[in-house]
C-alpha cells in the first residue's frame, strides 16, 4: 500500500511589528488595558501567540511599545513662561492627552513603564518646580502629587461620561444627593446644610482651577513639605 503523500504545509503567516502595534492598539483603546491579553491579540490577528513573542517577549514589552508609538506622535503644546502657570499647563496637557487615551493611564498607573518620548512631561515638571525654589526630593514629591491628582480627575471624568451616557439612553443614574434626606443625615450637620447646594457647587468644578490651587499649596509649602512618611 503506498504511502499517503505528505500533507502541505500552508505558507507561514508573516507577522510585521507594525501590525502587531495597531492591532493592540486598537484592542486598548475599545477595551482598555485590563481587557487586553496576548492570547485575544493573538486570536484578533490568526497567528499562535509564539509569533507575537517573536517579536515582543512579554507582554510588558509590548505594551511599552505602543506607548512609545503614540508618544512619539503627540504635539508638545505652548507652554507660558510663568513657572507656576508652565507647571499649570503642563499638568493640564497630561490629564487632556491621558483622557483622550485611557487605555494610556491604566498602563502607567502600575508603575511597571513608562514612554520615553513622553519623558519630557516630567523632565519639565521637575526643572520648573526647581525655578520656584523646590529640591529634587521636593520636585519628585510635586510631581507625585499632581501625579495622583491626574489619576483621579481620570477616573472623575470617565464617571461623568458614563452618567452623561445614560441620560442620553434615557436612565440618569440617580445622584447620591437625591436619595439622601436630613433625616437619613441627622448625625452630619454640616453635610445637612449643604445638602441643597451640592449639586451646584459640584457644577462649579473647574479642572484648570484645581490644578492651580494644588500647585499654588505645593509651592507653599515648598522648604516646609516633610516627605519622609
Amino acid at each position: 500500500m503506498p504511502n499517503p503523500a505528505p500533507r502541505k504545509r500552508g505558507r507561514p503567516i508573516r507577522l510585521d511589528r507594525e501590525a502587531i502595534l495597531a492591532a493592540t492598539d486598537q484592542m486598548l483603546t475599545t477595551g482598555g488595558a485590563e481587557s487586553f491579553s496576548m492570547r485575544r491579540l493573538a486570536g484578533r490577528l490568526g497567528v499562535s501567540t509564539a509569533a507575537i513573542y517573536h517579536h515582543f517577549p512579554t507582554k510588558g514589552a509590548l505594551l511599552f511599545a505602543v506607548l512609545n508609538t503614540r508618544a512619539d506622535k503627540l504635539q508638545r503644546p505652548q507652554l507660558p513662561t510663568d513657572p507656576r502657570d508652565r507647571l499649570a499647563a503642563i499638568i493640564a496637557y497630561l490629564i487632556d492627552t491621558l483622557y483622550e487615551l485611557p487605555w494610556v493611564a491604566d498602563v502607567l498607573s502600575t508603575g511597571e513603564t513608562y514612554g520615553r518620548a513622553a519623558m519630557w512631561i516630567l523632565d519639565e515638571f521637575v526643572s520648573t518646580a526647581q525655578t520656584l525654589g523646590a529640591t529634587d526630593t521636593e520636585a519628585a514629591y510635586m510631581y507625585s502629587v499632581m501625579w495622583r491628582y491626574t489619576l483621579g480627575e481620570l477616573s472623575a471624568r470617565r464617571a461623568d461620561d458614563e452618567r452623561s451616557a445614560a441620560a442620553r439612553r434615557g436612565k440618569p443614574p440617580a445622584h447620591w444627593t437625591e436619595s439622601a434626606t436630613p433625616e437619613q443625615l441627622g448625625d452630619f450637620p454640616s453635610i445637612v446644610r449643604l445638602l441643597p447646594q451640592w449639586t451646584t457647587a459640584m457644577k462649579s468644578y473647574n479642572s484648570s482651577k484645581a490644578i492651580r490651587d494644588v500647585i499654588d499649596g505645593l509651592v507653599a509649602n515648598l522648604g516646609r513639605t516633610d516627605t519622609s512618611h
